[in-house]
């Protein structure tokens, strides 16, 4: 009777170790970094983690979490500018690559020298967008399943707003926050 389970037991084991070797493992996490805006608008650095959260055939849901670098520069109307935030949101795609992406910001921005009253401003900053996109895998199905990592391009149109803001600092012609378009291209990685 020992050797009897014994024997079921090691063809259990040897069964399930085969099934994980011939079924591939979905990849559901991924790292992206956005590779146009370093150079246009220019010195903006963003980065992500993401996971997948669910998936049923073609829809799927990501939530993400990643930061927002804005070094120092000058602009005309505001004065010396920078921030740094936290962003995290949600991802829903719809078919294929094709997706619609909840975007939350939150951080600190900081105006020195401003052009208005020449006063520094430190603020902390709430921001929220809309994007619709679209994420190209690099990779056919086939070579996706067998590599660790699964390379991806994605492409994003929307709009990001400034919904919240601790000490807003003047700026010259204007008349409050509006709605800004942004766009990106972010090259990630599935793994």
């Amino acid at each position: 009777m020992k050797k009897l389970v014994l024997s079921f037991i090691l063809l259990a084991i040897v069964v399930t170790g085969y099934a994980q070797n011939e079924i591939p493992q979905p990849k559901k996490w991924g790292a992206e970094v956005n590779i146009l805006w370093p150079i246009f608008p220019g010195n903006i650095y963003k980065g992500q983690v993401t996971y997948e959260t669910w998936r049923n055939n073609e829809l799927a849901g990501d939530v993400f979490l990643g930061y927002h670098l804005r070094p120092f520069e000058f602009r005309e109307e505001e004065g010396d500018f920078s921030n740094l935030a936290l962003t995290f949101g949600y991802r829903q795609y719809f078919w294929k690559g094709l997706h619609l992406e909840l975007y939350n910001a939150i951080g600190p921005g900081f105006n020195r020298n401003n052009a208005v009253d020449g006063l520094d401003n430190d603020s902390w900053d709430y921001e929220i967008g809309l994007l619709v996109g679209y994420r190209w895998e690099l990779l056919k199905q086939e070579k996706r399943d067998k590599m660790k990592i699964s390379p991806y391009l994605s492409v994003q149109h929307g709009f990001y707003y400034v919904a919240a803001q601790s000490n807003p600092h003047p700026i010259l012609n204007s008349e409050g926050e509006r709605a800004v378009y942004v766009g990106t291209l972010n090259l990630g990685i599935r793994f």
